[in-house]
């Protein structure tokens, strides 16, 4: 999907103890307290999911090169991050983001957007799960992965059906259905996880209701 986008960091390391890590496929973050913290992601890939106490997961997001996650496990002690193939990435220590005036002009605005989009993604999920049906949860997931891939429309996705229905409260079977009638009615084209998407437009129509919200 993302393996070969790589991206210069902001200059997060000035006094807050940053370090580089490298993760293989499928290798999850250590989960220990001292994790916590801001990660910005380098190259390749993290889903980020939290495990209920029955053992049902739900995946909160897919991250790509150029975004953030934050890791507040003593917040909630469930919360695990996961590498969807070779990734690298930066940790930082979270007092970052009390010292944003320290930085230049583009890290801030960097940080400030990215809150600011996984705002209103945090807005889009609530009514998507709530109030969605099946084509259009996944209508709108697949044209936020366009956007955030620089409007790429030809990609490979990283990620199992399985991973995409535990983070949009579907079943992989339910994924799977959804993606053959997306490619019956010439939305997509779905070849194994190789997809391209044909009628972006048809597709935003489909997610009106989300992408609107």
């Amino acid at each position: 999907m993302n393996r070969g986008r790589k991206v210069v960091p902001p200059p997060l390391g000035n006094g807050f103890n940053s370090k580089l890590i490298m993760l293989k496929d499928r290798q999850e973050l250590p989960a220990r307290p001292e994790s916590d913290g801001l990660y910005w992601i380098l190259s390749g890939a993290i889903q980020t999911s939290i495990i209920s106490e029955d053992g049902r997961r739900w995946i909160g997001g897919f991250y790509l090169p150029g975004e953030f996650i934050l890791l507040e496990r003593d917040e909630v002690r469930s919360q695990f991050a996961q590498a969807l193939c070779l990734t690298s990435l930066i940790m930082t220590d979270r007092s970052v983001l009390e010292g944003l005036s320290q930085f230049d002009h583009f890290t801030c605005a960097t940080i400030t957007t990215w809150f600011l989009r996984t705002y209103r993604i945090a807005l889009r999920t609530g009514f998507l799960l709530g109030r969605s049906n099946a084509m259009e949860r996944l209508a709108f997931f697949l044209l936020d992965l366009m956007q955030r891939l620089e409007g790429r429309r030809h990609f490979h996705l990283l990620m199992s059906r399985a991973d995409i229905g535990d983070h949009l409260g579907l079943t992989s079977e339910t994924v799977t259905r959804t993606f053959t009638l997306l490619q019956r009615h010439n939305y997509v084209q779905v070849n194994g996880r190789n997809l391209e998407i044909l009628d972006p437009i048809g597709l935003a129509r489909l997610a009106a209701a989300v992408v609107t919200t």
